[in-house]
């Protein structure tokens, strides 16, 4: 069976990877990607494949062209994008979303990164440790997850996958955290809340509070109040998917009083670092794509 990593030895062709979205336009994809496929000698462009619903189906069939590495897909397809695979990676299908496409051996594959890339960024800023076998682990941490959406759920299989003692899920609509709190129950034995209420928070120690929504992207705004986060103990680690703008308000809520925070940069690069890996075969050279993001 021949892989990616052969199809590259010693090839002149130009091959193309992209990221299938829409919006795209912003993304910050292209500029690490770029540098690390021309870091590696790898002759290949990364592109942004701006993709509207009723274009998706072709979009993606256009992955088996002989020149294509595969992609990466963001809102709002992650979901749309399963039933057109071949395969879809165990953790993906757990998840429910699919951010990486490999091409290979004329098939499509469907990989989550976003999880493992969320685990990697948190190891970054010291929470969790390595096991033995590589794995993150979690054990002791108590999490506050903000969204039940689709960055939220991959957070929650990540998080309760590396064996953190309890999960707190925050959403305005109680029905949809419980939701997701349901699916999580089926692969994890620990318990897992469901609010739609901040004020009933109880604050423990060794807790991460990770907003999986997009409030404080275009607004000053976050869904805990002063006084709620203020209960927390000085260890609490707030990280913020969100990356632009580089400290929304709840990171500037958590900053001034005292609390360690983190945006979503670190989980961009981690999570494509994992994927040009899936595309290439080869080790991606994170601290090219680290400089690249600035």
């Amino acid at each position: 069976m021949s892989t990616n990593s052969d199809h590259l030895s010693g090839n002149l062709t130009c091959l193309r990877v992209g990221l299938i979205g829409d919006p795209v336009v912003h993304s910050l994809s292209p500029r690490f990607q770029q540098a690390a496929l021309d870091a590696c000698g790898i002759v290949a462009r990364y592109e942004l494949w701006q993709t509207p619903g009723d274009k998706l189906v072709e979009r993606v069939r256009s992955l088996c062209a002989k020149d294509c590495l595969g992609a990466n897909v963001t809102i709002p397809h992650k979901r749309a994008v399963l039933p057109l695979l071949d395969e879809i990676d165990p953790l993906a299908a757990k998840i429910g979303a699919v951010n990486t496409i490999v091409h290979r051996d004329d098939y499509l594959s469907g990989y989550n990164t976003d999880a493992p890339g969320l685990l990697c960024a948190l190891q970054e800023q010291g929470i969790g440790k390595t096991e033995p076998g590589g794995q993150v682990s979690l054990k002791g941490y108590t999490v506050v997850l903000l969204g039940a959406g689709g960055a939220a759920r991959g957070a929650a299989f990540a998080l309760t996958g590396a064996g953190i003692e309890l999960l707190i899920i925050l959403n305005r609509h109680l029905e949809r955290a419980q939701m997701l709190a349901a699916d999580v129950q089926q692969h994890y034995d620990g318990p897992v809340f469901s609010l739609n209420d901040p004020t009933f928070l109880i604050p423990h120690a060794s807790a991460i509070i990770i907003n999986a929504t997009s409030l404080g992207m275009h607004e000053d705004a976050s869904m805990l109040p002063n006084e709620v986060l203020a209960r927390f103990d000085p260890d609490t680690f707030v990280y913020d998917m969100i990356y632009n703008p580089s400290q929304t308000y709840l990171l500037c809520q958590a900053r001034a009083i005292g609390l360690r925070t983190a945006n979503g940069l670190s989980m961009l690069l981690h999570q494509g670092a994992q994927s040009f890996t899936l595309w290439t075969g080869k080790p991606a050279p994170l601290d090219v794509m680290r400089a690249a993001l600035g």
